[in-house]
């Protein structure tokens, strides 16, 4: 088991200019170029991963998914991943600050469904119709990032956002049949969790950060993804002990004491019911798989 797991910087990457708040690369120079980079890790940085050819798989946060031809994943900072590709797979991979795409659209990163959310799939198979527009804005935008002209940042920015935007109207058209306010509220429930999951444990708190009750947080997390506000709190501590148990090398006691169980057996029996075995076992079924 590695001491630590890698956490990615765009200047970890050999051909990315320093400075530059965005990077673009095609997906089988990264893979042929970076030792390792199909091993798990994490990013600073946000990612879309075009896939034009191509099988394998793809792991995200202990979620597999089977790679194919047309798709679209998304990873936010943090976000754990690893993959498998044959050796004949082709694509994109196109990373972006933060505060790149703050800077100029504001608020619009967070309320992407495929972002900030570990309640829906973070991949878009791309429909037939689409897959000529999607194909044609990955090679325009990795044309405008190579070739370095006047306003460069600008105009790659533009690409991204209609890359987001376009992927975002297929992908919202998937999510029917709640109230689309109440996926607005689902995102800026889950925004708040990613920011404060540690630190904040009660669902009043963030219920109250929202100017909701904790009865109405509960009515729309339970409306549109059939779970309690407080599952999905439970949720994400549990990626984040399960990160932690599988990339360090920290202790059961240690792990529980960086997200906020003072109590080393209080960490092992909410591991216990949320994941239907302990912290150990975890461990030991990953040390088996290996």
């Amino acid at each position: 088991m590695s001491s630590q797991l890698p956490v990615y910087k765009l200047h970890s990457f050999a051909r990315h200019e320093p400075n530059a708040p965005f990077y673009m690369t095609r997906l089988e120079t990264l893979v042929r170029e970076f030792k390792g980079i199909d091993q798990p890790h994490s990013h600073t940085f946000y990612l879309v991963m075009c896939i034009s050819q191509g099988s394998g798989t793809h792991t995200i946060d202990f979620k597999t998914y089977p790679i194919r031809p047309n798709q679209l994943y998304f990873l936010t900072p943090g976000q754990v991943h690893s993959w498998q590709l044959s050796t004949d797979t082709q694509g994109f991979n196109l990373f972006f600050e933060p505060g790149f795409f703050q800077a100029r659209l504001g608020n619009r990163l967070h309320q992407y469904s495929f972002y900030h959310s570990h309640q829906h799939v973070p991949l878009l198979e791309i429909q037939e119709k689409q897959q000529a527009l999607f194909s044609d804005l990955f090679n325009y935008a990795y044309q405008e990032y190579t070739l370095r002209q006047a306003n460069r940042a600008d105009v790659f920015l533009s690409f991204v956002h209609i890359i987001l935007e376009s992927a975002n109207r297929q992908y919202d058209q998937q999510l029917t049949g709640a109230d689309v306010h109440y996926y607005d509220r689902i995102r800026q429930y889950e925004a708040l969790l990613e920011a404060q999951f540690i630190e904040v444990r009660a669902v009043s708190d963030y219920a109250a950060q929202m100017g909701l009750t904790p009865n109405h947080l509960n009515h729309i997390c339970k409306k549109v993804l059939g779970k309690t506000a407080s599952q999905l709190l439970h949720e994400r501590l549990l990626t984040e002990a399960r990160r932690l148990l599988t990339h360090t090398a920290q202790s059961v006691k240690e792990v529980g004491f960086d997200l906020g169980f003072d109590d080393p057996s209080y960490f092992v029996r909410f591991f216990r019911k949320q994941a239907g075995q302990t912290p150990v076992e975890f461990r030991k079924e990953l040390a088996h798989d290996h």
